[in-house]
């Protein structure tokens, strides 16, 4: 992705982040970060598919993709967990953004021990080759092909725990503690109406067809219950009939009797 902003000039009113984040935002010198007005909360809302508006956001989810990116790799690299921060001030990242901007002039300044300033010269990977949120390798670390070594701002809350330590939920988990949280809100409110719900008097015509199926189930109890097996002896005949030699099946007189009856029929036309 690289780093937009490497060669575009530092203004006064551009806010600290505006250039390192490669912010978007055109119409305001800060980046997204600093405009974000929003009071700051553990939990944000985002939408999930088939759920809906869940507190389960980050703040920086909807900046810029370059805001974002640099917020993501800023917090994951601080070590403090996503209700821990407050976007742009914890993780603080003053450290990170005095070195960046020493890679962005191409020096930094240093004092002699007589009080004397002096410019030491800060070479490295070029700006426009490095993602948002990290710094660039030094000649060195670009020689060994190490990683960039960044200076990481101490979590300010006491007793942070890295992410790594602290157990997170993973996104199944997440999605079925919604659902079930989904589930028993339906349960309550379905519970609460019923108890409030008024009686509703039973209409004429509807009286009428209990009564007719009140009737009905009399006189299905007064029919003679035949079972299945008796059932299918009346029709095909008893064990002992379908096994003699002459037995003929029902189903086969029922195409052995149309020729038989038709020159009967045509007897009949004709007289």
């Amino acid at each position: 992705m690289g780093t937009l902003t490497a060669d575009v000039p530092r203004l006064t009113e551009h806010c600290d982040h505006k250039l390192p984040t490669s912010c978007r935002l055109t119409s305001t010198p800060l980046c997204c970060a600093c405009a974000d007005e929003r009071q700051h909360t553990s939990t944000y809302r985002v939408y999930i598919d088939g759920i809906g508006f869940v507190h389960r956001g980050t703040r920086w989810q909807n900046y810029c993709w370059f805001c974002r990116e640099f917020w993501e790799a800023r917090v994951a690299a601080s070590g403090l967990t996503v209700s821990q921060t407050q976007i742009p001030d914890r993780p603080d990242q003053r450290a990170f953004l005095d070195r960046w901007f020493e890679f962005y002039q191409g020096y930094r300044i240093v004092r002699t021990e007589d009080g004397r300033e002096e410019r030491i010269a800060v070479v490295g990977e070029p700006l426009r080759d490095v993602d948002p949120g990290h710094l660039p390798r030094t000649l060195d670390e670009l020689r060994s092909g190490r990683v960039a070594t960044e200076q990481e701002a101490e979590p300010a809350l006491e007793g942070a725990q890295p992410d790594s330590e602290v157990p997170q939920p993973s996104l199944d988990q997440t999605l079925d503690a919604l659902l079930d949280e989904m589930e028993t809100e339906e349960a309550q409110s379905y519970v609460s109406t019923s108890e409030t719900a008024p009686t509703i008097p039973v209409p004429p015509h509807s009286q009428k067809n209990q009564e007719r199926a009140a009737t009905l189930e009399v006189r299905r109890a007064r029919r003679p219950q035949v079972s299945l097996p008796n059932f299918a002896a009346r029709v095909f005949g008893t064990r002992e009939d379908i096994l003699s030699d002459g037995y003929i099946s029902p189903l086969t007189t029922m195409f052995t009797r149309p020729p038989q009856r038709s020159p009967q029929t045509e007897a009949q036309r004709r007289e």
